[in-house]
């Protein structure tokens, strides 16, 4: 049985979108400590949207998102998608990474010691420490990649929210984010959309489909009937003597392609 004492987060029956236009309808989920969510869905399903009721960036038309926290300023640490950062910004990576103590440097001084130490353990660890000096606009998008995810993890945050963390990274970073994740994951809450949903199956505890609304399974393991039953037509890869992908089709269409390579 689920301990509701261990909910960091509450999505309530919430509608939101932009403007005049609803993109999410009645969605409720909840996040529990050390949970591991993977988000998946259709492109302009909402994803994003969710993402952004989540770190409150945008408020809900209707609904509540309920912080069960008393370390607000901490709570969250965000990773977004790499597409979604200025790159002619004027900053090396050490100020990226410290950027994510804006809200407890205060409004006079800077950065202490400490602070600066906990930034070098990160870039090392994550493997940019040679890079601390560069300008983000020299990077690669990988390396980009892990500056921003050492910035959403040095305010040691109770829930972590990433956005397609594999994009843009190369395939040896990318085994080594999923274990570092796997790792991260027991002391912190994680939420991460990806369309890459075998890989993920293998990493995380729990399931949400958003195609407009969302649909919570409380398991790793889905398979395409459910896939169908909850209206989230995303892309399978499938493995096989013949690598083949299979696109599950909206609703309205009676039948699914398969696209051999």
């Amino acid at each position: 049985m689920i301990d509701d004492n261990n909910m960091l987060i509450e999505v309530v029956n919430v509608t939101a979108g932009y403007g005049h236009q609803v993109v999410l309808r009645n969605v409720s989920l909840p996040i529990y400590r050390n949970d591991f969510i993977g988000i998946i869905g259709p492109n302009g399903g909402g994803k994003t949207t969710l993402i952004k009721l989540l770190i409150g960036q945008i408020k809900p038309f209707s609904g509540k998102i309920v912080h069960n926290s008393g370390a607000q300023d901490s709570f969250i640490g965000y990773l977004p998608q790499v597409s979604q950062i200025d790159r002619t910004f004027p900053i090396t990576v050490r100020e990226v990474v410290l950027s994510g103590l804006l809200e407890k440097k205060g409004l006079i001084g800077g950065y202490n010691r400490q602070q600066k130490s906990l930034a070098m353990e990160l870039m090392e660890q994550i493997g940019i420490h040679h890079l601390q000096s560069k300008s983000i606009g020299l990077l690669s998008g990988g390396q980009l990649q892990r500056a921003m995810l050492c910035r959403a993890l040095i305010s040691e945050p109770q829930v972590l929210i990433l956005d397609e963390p594999n994009t843009y990274v190369d395939s040896n970073f990318e085994g080594e984010l999923y274990e570092m994740l796997r790792k991260l994951n027991e002391k912190m809450a994680i939420v991460m959309v990806s369309h890459d949903l075998g890989t993920i199956t293998s990493y995380v505890k729990t399931i949400a489909c958003v195609n407009g609304t969302l649909f919570y399974h409380p398991s790793n393991q889905i398979t395409n009937e459910q896939l169908a039953a909850y209206n989230c037509p995303i892309q399978i890869i499938a493995h096989g003597p013949v690598p083949h992908t299979v696109l599950l089709e909206h609703p309205n269409n009676a039948s699914h392609r398969i696209h051999k390579h």
